[in-house]
């Protein structure tokens, strides 16, 4: 069922709405409407015609499900596990429901909840074998694996039931495990009824583990799922592709890839490369020779290309996705909506090579994701550098790039590993660097020489095949809004005895430890009562910390100003600036601190220790998992007593900040990086030669 249909029917529906005793004919019209509606877009379409249908049937529980299935399929969120779980009471051995009460559970993250949500409707003490199957898909609906596929074999070991192989099969192919699914079915093959699905299962799966068995063989493919093999397969068909050199004096098209243009660092960053390349790109001369001699590329297009800035369906809270867009737009530089592009399939693709095509058909559901969405809008129109910033971008990214025939793909990394960040880990990332580093035309680049050889020792890549690329900052202004004034000088007269003032700029976010800051605060005025404490920035934990700053009486002695386009005005009002961040990259704040001659202290994360001189300009505090608040304190008293009267200083403080970190420097490396032959890249002694220089 499509939904023209069902746009059809609906004539019919208005006619038929005040009939409430056609109770049958309502199911049925929004089952058809569930099942035309796979697809999210789809589904919000169909949305406020099935809630008309459903208006006056809502005590019916099957009219109350099947609205509740749509809700999900549209990706609404808010208040859906309440009604799932009101709509299980009414029907407490509904199996239907209580697979999306506990679907719904791990969404929200709540797996705990679901595996008893699971245990009270299926118990593992059952001796009924049809109860016990129920509970191993249900295992598997809520992706408890493990205890999931130990049922499995279990009762395939106990029970000649060709169904239990064929349903464990299924499951375990939608997971990429080819050769556990092929070995589940393979007994029963010979017995399924020719022309039946599971038979079309049985002879599809001996095909592909065939097929893979081409490119690694039965140890390799064993546990491992065939979609990140795929990948690596489809990566690998372009170890040999050959790339045309190009004259110097041509001009390229660049285009920067990101996931969001959200109010972080690396989205900050990309923006101001997007606003330069553009201003270079209109006036050639942008770049002074003194500063970058040996540029000969010049930006001929600039265009970014972002998965996401609208706000996502279903989230009560702005995200606050489209940060950087008005940025953009002003400079008049075309951004594209990756999540608004139509999705090709492959079949409908130009895809010359037969092997190549099938592995596409089986990739990882981000690379599918590229491949589809972001590979044809690249072929439509070619650009000469593809810059893929941060790891889910060159996640979906990389194969789309080499697929569109990019001469040049940069892989931009503004942090430290994933394997480092466990909650940003995903299998396929090992698999896919790995593959690349064999491509021609691919750059691994950081933002940090930290970043650099943390990547370079995971992935086992030697260190010579990363370039840093260091953030561009500029000057900041110091001026302000109307609005920003206002708040300071509130403060002002709120702590009219204060003689210094300690500030962060930050998110409020786990991966920033705000709360870590305000024990700070707490302990630090313990030693200096007549410190304040200002925070700019917004996040999710920002009423966690309003709450820990009043239960630690700081309340009173801080400002949280929130999002605010006018940082460099609060730096210029602060004696220190403080970090306590548990990853980072190459974090921009501790730069715009420096350019103002304000100090910074630090924990060591990332290339934190990369942006100041330490013991100078600032400190590094010694542990970046459980920070000494005590040496955090001394470190902020040492630098606040020691820059206050010191002028020279300050000045040095910005002149290093702004030779190393120049926007300059930033359009220079990047130039540099857009040849479409390999350059020889810096050896260990050279890439530390910068840093060395300026803090010697």
């Amino acid at each position: 069922m499509n939904p023209p249909l069902i746009t059809e029917r609906m004539d019919l529906t208005a006619v038929r709405l005040d009939d409430t005793s056609d109770l049958p004919w309502v199911h049925t019209q929004l089952e058809e409407i569930v099942a035309a509606s796979a697809r999210v877009q789809v589904a919000q379409d169909n949305l406020a015609r099935a809630q008309s249908l459903a208006r006056n049937h809502m005590e019916d529980s099957k009219v109350r499900f099947l609205l509740l299935r749509l809700k999900e399929s549209a990706g609404l969120n808010e208040g859906m596990s309440e009604q799932w779980a009101t709509l299980l009471k009414e029907c407490p051995d509904d199996l239907q429901i209580v697979r999306y009460c506990a679907t719904r559970l791990v969404k929200e993250r709540h797996v705990d909840e679901a595996l008893a949500l699971v245990e009270r409707h299926l118990p593992e003490s059952t001796q009924n074998p049809a109860r016990l199957f129920a509970r191993a898909k249900l295992l598997s609906d809520i992706r408890a694996h493990d205890q999931s596929d130990e049922l499995f074999r279990r009762l395939i070991a106990q029970h000649p039931d060709r169904n239990m192989r064929v349903e464990f099969a299924k499951r375990l192919r939608k997971r990429g495990l080819l050769a556990e699914a092929y070995e589940a079915i393979a007994p029963v093959a010979d017995q399924l009824a020719p022309g039946s699905k599971a038979a079309e299962l049985a002879s599809g799966l001996a095909s592909d583990y065939a097929f893979y068995q081409s490119f690694e063989g039965e140890e390799e493919l064993a546990g491992k799922d065939v979609r990140i093999v795929s990948m690596k397969h489809a990566i690998l068909h372009f170890r040999n592709r050959q790339i045309a050199e190009q004259p110097p004096e041509k001009p390229v098209s660049v285009a920067l890839v990101t996931g969001s243009l959200g109010p972080g660092g690396a989205e900050r960053q990309l923006t101001r490369l997007a606003g330069e390349l553009t201003r270079m790109a209109e006036n050639p001369d942008r770049l002074s020779a003194s500063s970058a001699p040996s540029v000969v590329m010049r930006p001929e297009k600039v265009e970014v290309l972002v998965k996401q800035h609208t706000e996502p369906t279903g989230s009560s809270k702005k995200q606050g996705l489209d940060f950087f867009l008005p940025v953009l737009v002003k400079a008049q530089i075309p951004v594209t909506e990756i999540n608004k592009l139509p999705a090709v399939s492959v079949a409908h693709q130009s895809v010359p090579d037969g092997n190549l095509g099938r592995l596409l058909e089986q990739l990882p559901p981000p690379v599918h994701y590229g491949v589809t969405r972001l590979a044809p809008v690249l072929r439509a129109n070619p650009f000469d550098v593809v810059s893929l910033w941060q790891d889910g971008t060159c996640l979906f990214g990389a194969l789309a790039a080499l697929l569109a025939g990019a001469p040049t793909i940069h892989l931009v990394f503004r942090g430290l590993p994933p394997n480092i960040r466990k909650d940003r880990f995903r299998e396929e990332y090992p698999e896919l660097y790995q593959a690349l580093a064999q491509v021609p035309g691919v750059y691994f680049v950081s933002n940090s020489r930290t970043a650099a050889e943390a990547y370079a020792e995971w992935l086992g890549i030697p260190i010579v095949r990363f370039h840093v690329l260091y953030n561009g900052v500029p000057d900041l202004a110091t001026d302000a809004a109307d609005a920003d004034k206002e708040k300071w000088k509130a403060f002002q007269e709120s702590t009219t005895d204060a003689t210094e003032t300690i500030g962060g700029v930050f998110r409020l976010e786990p991966d920033k430890r705000p709360q870590l800051w305000i024990k700070l605060a707490a302990q630090y005025l313990k030693r200096r009562p007549q410190a304040r404490f200002v925070i700019v920035g917004d996040g999710r934990l920002h009423d966690n910390i309003v709450a820990l700053a009043n239960e630690l009486r700081v309340a009173d002695r801080l400002l949280l100003v929130g999002l605010s386009n006018h940082v460099g005005y609060w730096y210029s009002q602060m004696d220190a600036s403080v970090l306590l961040s548990r990853y980072e990259g190459l974090p921009n704040v501790l730069i715009e601190a420096q350019l103002l001659g304000v100090p910074v202290v630090s924990t060591p994360a990332g290339g934190a220790g990369e942006c100041f001189v330490e013991n100078v300009t600032g400190h590094l505090l010694g542990d970046v998992e459980h920070p000494d608040l005590h040496e955090a304190c001394d470190k902020v008293e040492s630098m606040v007593d020691r820059v206050r009267n010191d002028a020279e200083l300050r000045e040095h403080s910005r002149h290093r900040a702004q030779t190393l970190f120049s926007l300059d420097a930033m359009l220079s490396k990047f130039l540099s990086l857009c040849v479409p032959v390999m350059p020889v890249s810096e050896n260990d002694e050279c890439m530390d030669m910068p840093l060395c220089r300026m803090t010697a």
